[in-house]
């Protein structure tokens, strides 16, 4: 009681953690779900045996995937937090007398002991092996985007400077694919060339983004694979802002699809992912693809209805062209630079030809059509198209795939990183994922709890036990029991913020 001179009265109460912590809280649910003590072996070779005991890397950990659970975006605010919510230091073990890690020892842990190294990826694949487990992931569809995070630098600090213009992985496979084919003479050598580029100063490898209805900044591209069954993110991949969508994109399907055992029947992506190299790799492992066609740029030549490029029919076993009026186009050379087939008609057949003018015009002296190597892969895919699959695995991306990054620029830092290089910002995209794939975990844990009790009460109910079905209705998870993505649809915000949350 308060007296008149302001005086308090003493009292001592003896409480613990577990007393305060709420029964019904999402890391309560959390710690039941998922034991984190797979971290010990994943550390282990970089401790020493001997000397004095550091910080727990179990604590460590958690307490960063606290941050990116509750968005919490600075290491120095999640130790005021963890300070003062019991929540957190119930989940953490740290107890009321025992001190919370300074936010620089845990800055300088992440920096000097785990940088460099692949942790955070084993600890991203060792949850999606728990999402596996739980049956929350299947690999039958991969869903694939990407979303730009702004880097920590600005603009206006740039340099142009001069790096070596050397071809891709990809173009030197199609070089020997064309020397195997015979269409080479011998291999194609490269020129020492070089490009200008716009480096940051502050973040030389972030990139700048130069897309329409995109930031013109520097940035980083979170490249994010997803499964179709419940939304889990399989895959997290991060390349500058200048890297085109699909450069990445083969590898990093077959390197998942090789890591978790997936047994994949189908692969979609927006247009962005039309390329060739995409559908070879993937019909080479026979695995479908659902990506829509690129739109053609504005300045593509024209063509006369009735005699585009599409309108020649291709025979594979003479390989030639067939154009509208049946003539031949035979086999002209190879496109080096393009990396393509030509045929070419011969000029008596085009000059003879009542339809010159629609189809040649007055300034070449026959037709000629370009064909990619990997065109039959690209067609054979192109089949895919316009089905009801289609449609439906187009909805579930925009889904999961637009759905998870809308969620964690929210709720779970990913707007923007404050950290600098590639290194950083994946250990900042693989945390958020993380968070994105444990409250999914949790969720579905609950909610394969509620339809247990809810099969029970219908059972007891059909036997007599209980009167009136209104006392003992299904709980609300059991309800969505024949659309299971409801339960998964929205609400992320929710789940943490459940009864007895400090924040509700």
């Amino acid at each position: 009681m308060l007296t008149r001179d302001g005086g308090k009265q003493l009292k001592m109460t003896f409480l613990t953690l577990e007393e305060l912590m709420p029964e019904k809280h999402f890391l309560r649910d959390l710690e039941r779900c998922v034991d984190f003590s797979f971290i010990y072996d994943i550390v282990e070779p970089l401790y020493a045996k001997v000397g004095r005991p550091s910080i727990d890397p179990v604590l460590l950990v958690k307490m960063l995937l606290l941050g990116y659970l509750y968005g919490i975006p600075s290491e120095r605010k999640l130790e005021q937090e963890v300070r003062v919510n019991i929540a957190f230091r119930w989940f953490l073990g740290i107890d009321f007398d025992e001190p919370v890690p300074d936010h620089s020892t845990i800055s300088q842990l992440r920096r000097r002991k785990f940088g460099g190294t692949t942790l955070f990826q084993d600890i991203f694949d060792e949850v999606v092996r728990k999402c596996m487990t739980a049956g929350l992931v299947t690999g039958k569809l991969l869903l694939t985007d990407s979303t730009h995070i702004l880097a920590n630098a600005a603009k206006e600090k740039r340099e142009i400077i001069e790096v070596p213009d050397t071809p891709s992985e990809y173009v030197k496979k199609l070089d020997r694919e064309a020397l195997e084919a015979g269409l080479l003479d011998e291999p194609v050598t490269y020129p020492e060339k070089t490009r200008t580029v716009t480096k940051s100063t502050t973040d030389p490898e972030s990139g700048l983004m130069n897309r329409p209805g995109k930031p013109n900044a520097f940035c980083y591209l979170n490249h994010q694979t997803s499964d179709a069954e419940s939304g889990i993110i399989t895959d997290v991949f991060v390349t500058p802002g200048n890297v085109n969508d699909c450069t990445p994109h083969t590898s990093r399907l077959e390197t998942q699809i090789d890591k978790f055992g997936f047994e994949t029947e189908a692969v979609c992506a927006d247009a962005g992912y039309d390329n060739s190299e995409v559908y070879d790799a993937m019909l080479k492992r026979g695995i479908r693809t659902y990506i829509p066609k690129k739109r053609k740029p504005n300045n593509t030549p024209s063509y006369t209805e009735g005699f585009e490029p599409e309108a020649f029919t291709y025979d594979l076993e003479e390989d030639v062209y067939i154009c509208p009026q049946g003539k031949i186009l035979a086999y002209s050379c190879y496109n080096k630079n393009g990396h393509k087939k030509r045929y070419q008609a011969a000029r008596k057949d085009c000059n003879n030809c009542p339809c010159r003018q629609q189809c040649v015009g007055s300034s070449k002296n026959s037709r000629m059509v370009e064909r990619l190597l990997h065109e039959e892969a690209r067609q054979e895919q192109a089949k895919n198209r316009n089905t009801p699959e289609y449609f439906a695995a187009l909805r579930l991306r925009k889904i999961w795939c637009e759905g998870n990054f809308s969620h964690q620029k929210a709720e779970h830092n990913l707007r923007r990183t404050y950290k600098r290089g590639i290194e950083r910002v994946t250990e900042q995209c693989l945390l958020s994922a993380c968070a994105m794939n444990l409250i999914r975990l949790v969720k579905a844990a609950n909610a394969v709890f509620f339809r247990c009790l809810g099969v029970i009460f219908q059972v007891l109910f059909h036997l007599g036990v209980f009167v009136n079905s209104t006392d003992y209705g299904h709980p609300p998870a059991f309800q969505n029991r024949r659309c299971p993505r409801r339960l998964f649809s929205g609400g992320m915000k929710n789940a943490l913020y459940s009864s007895g949350d400090y924040r509700q």
